[in-house]
């Protein structure tokens, strides 16, 4: 259900504010109403990103257990783990460089270049080449002393000294003034103080609970600061005006607040133009549909709760696309299993455990009543054909099952339409749902019996005539009778949307057909491969249905979801509603020895 809100606002002095808003953060009760362009605490927003770059960095790196040497705060951490990323940054610029200069060098090999200066400075010209292999072998080196370094099929490098320069047609090559050596000495070591630098990130990030901690004080001193600059202060500061929505009786918050503080109050119910923040509260039978609430939009505060609904409807849906007993059975076992072994105490983590036994029990449940084990054929004499009601291995039972998805389609819709009434005594959705049904029996009774149905025709009359006085609350009766023809419109979309629940019969036969399918090839090496066969046609049962598996959970969260948020929303819910986001400091069980900064 959707939890009663209160509106609040509180006066006080101005000197107080301080106090009251961090009370407020403390209690965690309040849903602070702020401007739309609410002044931020930007100073600390930056620092919140800072820790929390350097705890993603340091999250990814192998963490040593921490050593009894001095402690270091966030703020130490985070300017240690900067100047080491410079550092780290100078470094790998600096070995990139010095690679470039060894592929340079590497042709002419290792040599002094203090040797080629001391010839040069005698009067020897000596120049470093590199040119095409066909280009080399046309040079008059008649008077030139040349040195082939390295050749190739397509490229010579080579060194040519004379006594006098000489023009070889090609630009000389202009060498690093750093030998081979010299240079692999320079990349060793800077490898080997990013070796180091590692290292120390290894060794910070034994410190990441730190980080941790820090990041959620900073979080918590944000939203105080941010609610503190947004509170509205009069008469120079001296007094403090704060709204804000609280599901919380009256008495018991201002007696929590505490009789510390000096200020007055007024609460009264939301007006409807207010945009009041939601929170749903439901028992745990139904909870988990609060998930999927959110996954599409959440209820406004006029709206209804549509999660145990929606939970449920879910399950049904989901089980007709599985609709296999063996498929229900295996997911049933990989719940339990993972109940097992996760030990978690988390909310979210109850609440979809929860959903995944009821997803279960329905796939395993509608696996029963339409006869699916595995794609196997059950027999004639068999005592689980006696509970198997849509039996779609006959004809027969496809036609049953397609009937039944569209039946359901209509329960589901007027169900929709029905809420809508009973929520704002909408008269045109009643006459919807008479139109679904008088109009199904008017098909039934031509279509299927052959026999004409004249109740059914006037039953169909008057509720299209109900959706026409009534679709318009205009008294003007032209306008009324205008939009009430416009609104009649919609038996299309009616008549689209329930037809869009033949998807259930559709995918539930494409489950079926593919794990008859997977028996058959898997049928193949067994009955053709004497003794071993056995072995090639587990793997294709393995494999096969395991995808079929995952092809069934795939369509049935899919097709199951958007016949909820799309065929049956939109009959009856509203939907883009304000979540109740509580004004409370994130709990931590870490050390609390980071402390925020006090700019704002």
């Amino acid at each position: 259900m959707i939890v009663k809100m209160r509106k609040f606002t509180f006066v006080g002095p101005g000197r107080e504010k301080d106090r009251f808003v961090l009370r407020l953060q403390d209690l965690g009760v309040t849903h602070i109403n702020l401007p739309a362009e609410a002044v931020e605490p930007s100073q600390i927003s930056k620092e919140i990103q800072r820790v929390s770059e350097v705890k993603r960095f340091l999250g990814r790196m192998d963490k040593k257990k921490e050593s009894a040497a001095r402690h270091l705060d966030y703020a130490e951490i985070c300017s240690k783990r900067e100047e080491l990323g410079r550092r780290e940054a100078d470094l790998l610029n600096k070995t990139a460089n010095l690679r470039k200069e060894r592929a340079l060098l590497e042709p002419w090999g290792d040599f002094n270049p203090d040797d080629i200066a001391f010839l040069r400075s005698k009067g020897l010209h000596i120049g470093f080449y590199r040119m095409p292999a066909r280009q080399f072998v046309k040079l008059p080196l008649e008077m030139i002393y040349c040195h082939i370094a390295r050749q190739t099929e397509g490229e010579t490098s080579f060194v040519a000294m004379s006594s006098q320069p000489v023009d070889l047609g090609t630009i000389e090559e202009k060498l690093p003034q750093k030998g081979l050596s010299q240079i692999d000495m320079e990349i060793e070591a800077c490898e080997k103080e990013l070796s180091e630098i590692n290292r120390e990130y290894e060794r910070l990030a034994a410190k990441i609970r730190t980080l941790t901690d820090a990041e959620v004080n900073l979080k918590n001193d944000y939203e105080y600061r941010k609610v503190l600059l947004n509170t509205a202060s009069e008469l120079d500061n001296r007094v403090f005006v704060l709204t804000c929505w609280s599901p919380v009786p009256e008495n018991e918050l201002i007696r929590e607040i505490g009789k510390r503080f000096h200020f007055g109050y007024f609460c009264e119910d939301p007006d409807p133009d207010d945009s009041v923040p939601v929170l749903l509260s439901n028992k745990p039978a139904f909870d988990s549909g609060e998930d999927l609430v959110n996954i599409y939009s959440q209820p406004n505060y006029s709206d209804f709760d549509p999660s145990g609904i929606v939970l449920y409807c879910f399950a049904v849906f989901y089980g007709l696309i599985i609709g296999d007993a063996g498929y229900g059975f295996v997911l049933l076992a990989l719940t339990g299993l993972l109940h097992w072994k996760i030990k978690s105490t988390s909310d979210l983590w109850i609440r979809f455990r929860r959903m995944s036994y009821i997803l279960a029990c329905s796939v395993l449940f509608w696996g029963i009543v339409s006869g699916g084990y595995f794609g196997i054929t059950l027999g004639d004499n068999n005592i689980l054909r006696s509970i198997t009601f849509l039996d779609m291995g006959t004809k027969e039972g496809m036609n049953d099952a397609m009937l039944f998805s569209i039946i359901i389609g209509m329960i589901h819709i007027s169900l929709a339409l029905a809420i809508k009434f009973y929520r704002v005594r909408d008269i045109a959705s009643l006459g919807w749902i008479v139109v679904i049904w008088s109009g199904y029996a008017l098909i039934k009774s031509n279509m299927i019996a052959g026999a004409s149905n004249p109740g059914a025709m006037w039953i169909l009359i008057a509720g299209m005539a109900m959706v026409v006085l009534f679709t318009s609350n205009s008294r003007n009766p032209l306008i009324r009778i205008a939009l009430g023809l416009n609104g009649a419109l919609g038996v299309v979309q009616l008549f689209s949307d329930i037809l869009s629940y033949m998807r259930l019969f559709a995918l539930g036969l494409a489950t079926m057909y593919m794990c008859q399918t997977f028996n058959m090839l898997a049928s193949m090496p067994y009955d053709g491969i004497p003794y071993v066969g056995i072995i090639p046609a587990i793997l294709i049962l393995i494999a096969g249905h395991g995808i079929n598996i995952m092809l069934g959970v795939m369509g049935g969260v899919v097709h199951g979801l958007r016949l909820n948020f799309l065929e049956w929303y939109r009959w009856c819910f509203e939907g883009d509603g304000l979540a109740f986001k509580p004004f409370r400091k994130i709990p931590t069980d870490f050390n609390r020895n980071s402390k925020p900064p006090e700019t704002a």
